[in-house]
């Protein structure tokens, strides 16, 4: 596999974007994934992440985020004191810009295939991979935990996206775990009920077993089951969308 790092222009300074490249299949044109961090960086856990996808023969793509503040940033997940200022002052316009960044870049690449590209993030990256299905050309989106999409929290600042979801296009794939105390089931209900009413193509999963960050194997919140689980749900669908 071929993995690099490059450096792309913004109104704010350069981003880098994380790249994750299946060197046996560079002769033909890749469909590609969007992999949106969480709170805590494109860290060990994203990269993995990452590299797990691109295994499968997907170009995979991870933009640093954080960016604003900094190159190379990652937390420890006793940290979020230190990431609150950061989220206190992200807004929508500042990531959608970066998603576009990085979607115009990648769909120029010689070994992308433009029309297959995809979205997926998890946590604060589950909020801008829908951020992504709203404003992006993209063949699909999937959203792992991503709260803040109906209420304002307080702290933060991006905002919910439901009244953009009529921009949506593509596909998009919402998992959540039951017992996440941070996106209560009538924030997901919301989120469902506003998708069928503007007939979205949508499907939602959610893990009875599973918490806040279950799919991170570093964390406290890591439910195996569930994760493996989640993992086949989100390749198979992903597979069906983009090949």
């Amino acid at each position: 596999m071929k993995e690099f790092k490059i450096s792309l222009p913004t109104s704010e300074g350069p981003m880098d974007v994380h790249g994750f490249v299946p060197e046996a299949k560079l002769g033909q044109r890749l469909p590609a994934v969007i992999v949106l961090q969480e709170a805590f960086g494109v860290n060990a856990h994203m990269k993995r992440v990452c590299r797990r996808v691109a295994e499968l023969g997907y170009a995979v793509f991870a933009p640093e985020l954080f960016h604003r503040t900094g190159q190379s940033l990652e937390f420890g997940y006793d940290e979020f004191p230190k990431i609150r200022p950061m989220l206190g002052t992200l807004t929508n316009a500042q990531i959608l810009e970066d998603l576009q960044v990085t979607h115009r870049h990648i769909s120029q690449l010689p070994y992308v295939d433009s029309a297959r590209i995809a979205s997926w993030g998890f946590c604060m990256g589950g909020w801008a991979a829908m951020l992504a299905a709203c404003h992006l050309p993209l063949a699909a989106a999937i959203s792992f935990y991503g709260g803040g999409m109906v209420n304002v929290r307080p702290g933060f600042g991006f905002t919910p996206l439901l009244d953009q979801f009529e921009s949506i296009h593509c596909p998009v794939l919402l998992v959540y775990g039951a017992k996440d105390t941070s996106i209560p089931p009538e924030d997901i209900k919301v989120v469902q009920a506003k998708l069928t009413a503007l007939g979205k193509t949508h499907e939602v999963e959610v893990y009875p077993e599973a918490g806040h960050g279950f799919f991170c194997e570093d964390r406290s919140a890591y439910h195996r089951d569930s994760a493996e689980a989640a993992w086949l749900r989100a390749t198979t669908w992903l597979q069906t969308k983009i090949g």
